[in-house]
């Protein structure tokens, strides 16, 4: 046949006018070959499923074009990694879509253990899991699918079916539907599901499917990260459940009962909440760790996952796409490690911890007359100085709430005594984590009017602040960054150093009984690398850690999460936090005075 023809042919690619027969072979598919343009897509999936595209003034899939395959007709691709664009690996193409039928995700198709199952095979499977059909029952559940999505679907199917009732499931059973972006009618676009589509995820109701599938309406139910709610006790009060739009939380009014019992963050629930079902922490906020400490000696250093996608919707009331639920410039996992009180099933705490300030001068508290207000205790007048009293105070940090972080519940501000009385500046939850006193930065709101910028774009997220304030990944880091832990050599001064003194009295200092409880010139013995060499600093690259580093650091960077909100005098060295933040400041060069950096009060 293509021997007859070739002159002809020949000759109409060389520009001479087609004769009659060339026209008419070119709008025809081959008969003999099941995809006439070897783009990699039966003929009738495009033929079937092709619909003139008013935009582009062309059909949108051709059987004798192969310029199709990457188009996507529906429109139904998914931004899978979130950052700003969908490549290739991405998009539900046309072609991805005939693919279903025979790899189910052609990228992913290494997942299935053995052999290959499609997307429609699976969804089948899954049918006869869930409703006891048959193999027959469950095929005709697939190509009800497909029909009941609307007129346009049971037009579509009738027409494939006039000559012969088994066309559909013959020969195109297991494609999705190039003109609907919800193939399965679940509520979750194709293309997300494509995006997230991996075989044998480790929770039970995916072990033997695809997680997520274009195909399968029930696939609407799992949860193959298992980041749900599942230890569940008779005890545990779960959060009040809504939605968050722009930081501002909205009841939704529906209720989750106490008790026993299973709470899947299904594949439906992530997609609802902008999360990833191939992650149990979309947000990256389950940084903290779990430290076990016995003796002095650390047994048990292990990541917190307890605050994944689904546990913070379920049982702690944060949004789990965004690390800073609140807005308040402190990271969730900050408030979660601080504030969660299991016992109490909130972020709240009664606490001994808020400072009882004092007149020097008469030991009694202070008043419109005190010329010194200090954090100390006195017994009467001219009695011995000690460290000061405390109050039981509600220490709360809550990640869905913005208010607590301008709370100052230990009282480690200033009393200023120079005017006519005393006034009292907070040193607040916010200003601990990023060890700061300056007005300039004294709230979140305030910052984001301040005009600082980091890389070039105005402050307004708490990762942006703590970088420019430190000077994270800047070539002067080593001279800016006052919360570094670890000592770097020589005559670097910025590191922590936490004692217990155990010194009674203000005025007399007995290094004697010191006991160092956190030091960044020396090395803790848990992953330690060279162990032959426990009083130098760790070294970063091989996994060792600062002497007692849990107590500053909650997530293994080598930075202190500022000071404690909980502890008037972080390092112990009798000098409370604000005095020694304000004192760092006011000569404009950080870290020769530090709230977490032990200071002798020898003044000779």
């Amino acid at each position: 046949r293509g021997k007859r023809l070739l002159n002809d042919f020949n000759a109409w690619q060389q520009g001479e006018p087609p004769n009659a027969f060339i026209e008419v072979i070119l709008g025809m598919t081959d008969p003999t070959i099941a995809d006439t343009d070897g783009d990699g897509m039966y003929d009738g999936f495009e033929y079937w499923f092709t619909s003139w595209d008013l935009e582009e003034n062309r059909w949108a899939m051709n059987p004798l074009i192969d310029g199709d395959v990457n188009l996507d007709s529906d429109g139904d691709s998914f931004d899978c990694n979130e950052d700003g664009t969908i490549d290739v690996n991405e998009t539900f193409s046309n072609l991805r879509e005939w693919e279903s039928r025979t790899w189910g995700k052609y990228l992913n198709r290494d997942t299935v253990p053995s052999g290959i199952i499609d997307f429609g095979e699976d969804a089948m499977a899954a049918y006869q899991e869930e409703l006891g059909y048959s193999l027959i029952q469950a095929q005709s559940a697939l190509y009800l699918d497909f029909v009941e999505k609307g007129q346009d679907s049971q037009d579509r199917m009738a027409k494939i079916n006039t000559y012969d009732s088994e066309n559909f499931n013959r020969s195109l059973r297991g494609v999705a539907d190039p003109t609907h972006s919800d193939s399965d009618s679940d509520g979750i676009p194709d293309g997300w599901e494509y995006c997230y589509a991996t075989y044998g995820m480790d929770d039970i109701t995916t072990i033997n499917h695809w997680a997520a599938n274009p195909l399968n309406p029930w696939d609407v139910n799992y949860d193959g990260d298992h980041d749900g709610w599942y230890d569940r006790t008779s005890f545990d009060t779960p959060a009040e459940q809504g939605t968050w739009e722009n930081r501002v939380f909205t009841p939704s009014g529906q209720l989750i009962q106490n008790g026993l019992g299973d709470l899947p963050f299904t594949n439906f629930m992530e997609y609802d909440n902008e999360t990833r079902p191939d992650l149990n922490d979309s947000d990256e906020d389950s940084r903290t760790f779990v430290t076990t400490v016995a003796n002095g000696v650390v047994t048990s250093h292990l990541r917190d996952y307890n605050y994944s996608d689904g546990r913070e919707v379920f049982k702690y009331g944060s949004n789990p796409s965004d690390n800073d639920t609140d807005g308040d410039m402190l990271p969730d996992w900050y408030e979660y490690k601080m504030g969660w009180n299991e016992n109490n099933d909130n972020f709240s705490t009664n606490l001994e911890i808020r400072v009882v300030w004092i007149d020097v001068a008469t030991g009694g508290p202070c008043d419109t007359s005190t010329t010194s207000c200090l954090p100390l205790s006195q017994d009467g007048s001219g009695g011995t100085l000690s460290r000061p009293d405390l109050e039981f105070t509600w220490f709360t940090l809550d990640p869905s709430d913005p208010n607590d972080a301008n709370f100052d519940p230990d009282q480690d501000g200033n009393w200023d005594c120079s005017g006519a009385g005393c006034t009292y500046e907070s040193y607040t939850n916010f200003q601990e984590f990023y060890a700061i006193t300056t007005s300039d930065y004294a709230s979140p709101n305030a910052v984001r009017l301040s005009g600082l910028t980091h890389e070039g774009a105005p402050v307004t997220e708490g990762w942006q602040f703590r970088a420019a304030l430190l000077g994270l990944g800047q070539t002067n880091e080593l001279n800016l960054n006052y919360l570094k832990l670890d000592k770097y050599a020589g005559m670097d001064r910025q590191y922590g150093y936490i004692v217990d003194d155990g010194d009674s009295n203000f005025l007399i200092v007995d290094p004697s009984d010191d006991v160092v409880l956190m030091a960044g010139n020396r090395t803790d013995a848990w992953e330690i690398y060279y162990s032959g060499s426990p009083n130098t600093p760790p070294v970063r690259n091989v996994g060792e850690h600062e002497f007692g580093w849990y107590l500053l650091d909650f997530d293994d960077d080598h930075l202190a999460e500022g000071s404690s909100p909980i502890n008037w005098d972080t390092d112990g060295d009798w000098m409370n936090d604000w005095f020694e933040v304000r004192d760092d400041e006011e000569d404009g060069i950080r870290g020769d005075s530090s709230p977490i950096r032990y200071d002798s009060r020898t003044t000779s």
